[in-house]
């Protein structure tokens, strides 16, 4: 078996109506252009689950077995080059002490010769927001015709059309997917009971889709087992939504 470098540990989230998207994805990770660089957008609104689709196919065993390395990487708004490079680099060495100084064209160059000691490399690069960051991480990848990967996620079309034209958009959970996944959150293995069912399936259809309201929604109504509870709870979605944005 291969050997495998990984970054930090991610929680792999269970999550109901995304097995398909994870497998359009990994297949194209996996099958992609053997001998060059490629970039595979996960593009879709804010909370409609593109961080947690990311993290299911960070996790996924298949990739162990076809990238040497396999990194995760946050980016958001305020990022900096710099930051992100020492990111890359802590995952090859883990003292970058005497790197802390050097330029980017120093740090671009060292990170590419760890890789070409290695085989194939997957970076993930979540939220992003800007097309210098990935005209950057590319600088990074040795052309060493090793068919090298970077997925990334971001909520802006013309900046995953930039990435790759061919970007994967991420659609929303039908109300049967939806609800299936709010009952996971709230009740782990167990059921729902009768008495809340057709209070959670609207619930849920109130939550449009999105994997994130859910989420939200879910701890409002985690260890709340009381049929009034979930009232309260059905007849406020939007403030609890706006609530957790304000905090956000």
């Amino acid at each position: 078996m291969q050997y495998v470098q990984k970054g930090p540990s991610l929680e792999n989230d269970e999550v109901v109506g995304f097995d398909d998207e994870a497998n359009k994805v990994i297949k194209r990770l996996v099958e992609g252009p053997a001998e060059s660089l490629d970039i595979i957008p996960v593009v879709g609104m804010p909370g409609i689950g593109k961080t947690t689709l990311a993290r299911k196919i960070y996790n996924d065993s298949t990739l162990s077995f076809e990238f040497f390395s396999i990194l995760w990487v946050y980016v958001g708004q305020e990022y900096k080059i710099k930051d992100i490079y020492l990111r890359i680099l802590k995952h090859f060495k883990n003292s970058i002490d005497e790197y802390l100084n050097e330029d980017l064209n120093t740090l671009a160059e060292v990170i590419s010769g760890f890789m070409v000691k290695g085989g194939r490399c997957l970076i993930v690069l979540d939220d992003v927001w800007a097309a210098e960051v990935i005209d950057y991480v590319k600088k990074v990848f040795p052309e060493n015709n090793k068919g090298h990967r970077i997925m990334m996620t971001t909520r802006n079309g013309n900046l995953a059309s930039y990435a790759n034209p061919d970007h994967h958009k991420l659609k929303f959970l039908t109300s049967e997917e939806s609800f299936e996944l709010l009952v996971k959150m709230v009740f782990g293995k167990g059921s729902c009971p009768d008495e809340l069912l057709e209070l959670g399936k609207s619930i849920a259809e109130s939550c449009g889709g999105a994997p994130g309201a859910l989420s939200v929604i879910a701890g409002a109504l985690r260890g709340r087992s009381s049929r009034n509870d979930w009232i309260r709870v059905q007849k406020n979605v939007a403030e609890h939504l706006y609530n957790n944005n304000q905090e956000s």
